[in-house]
């Protein structure tokens, strides 16, 4: 996908607000230009207001990043990129997805849960102030 220079800084600003800059615009360039790369933005106005990334590899998928900037939070964007990208695993035959989110996050718990992800795992300490929550999802419940 070709982005413009405006998109990559948008989509790093979002990363910077959502993630505190756990990946770096390279970082996230190089995802994004990976072939096996599932990656999706919303965009209202010109500017874009959430994206999603995630990997398919042997027919499992997993979600890496889901950010909404925040002027645009709770007006369902979020839901919207959660939708196509469950869309487009199907469409690449991804049987699951899986997930990792700290157990701190319950904005983040709670949209997974309402698509039907289910917690399979804890990693106690994994961010060092925070639990890893590993969730999966079988894509014929989408």
């Amino acid at each position: 996908m070709t982005l413009t220079d405006e998109q990559i800084e948008q989509l790093n600003e979002i990363e910077q607000l959502c993630f505190h800059g756990s990946w770096t615009k390279e970082m996230l360039l190089e995802e994004i230009n990976n072939p096996l790369s599932v990656f999706a933005y919303a965009e209202r106005s010109g500017r874009i207001t959430g994206f999603i990334l995630g990997r398919i590899v042997a027919g499992e998928a997993e979600l890496y990043q889901i950010g909404v900037h925040p002027d645009f939070r709770r007006n369902g964007v979020g839901s919207y990129l959660m939708d196509y990208f469950h869309m487009t695993l199907k469409l690449k035959d991804a049987v699951c997805c899986f997930l990792e989110v700290r157990s701190k996050n319950a904005a983040a718990i709670a949209l997974y849960e309402r698509f039907g992800y289910e917690k399979i795992s804890v990693r106690k300490g994994y961010y060092g102030d925070d639990d890893a929550v590993i969730y999966r999802i079988g894509l014929e419940q989408t």
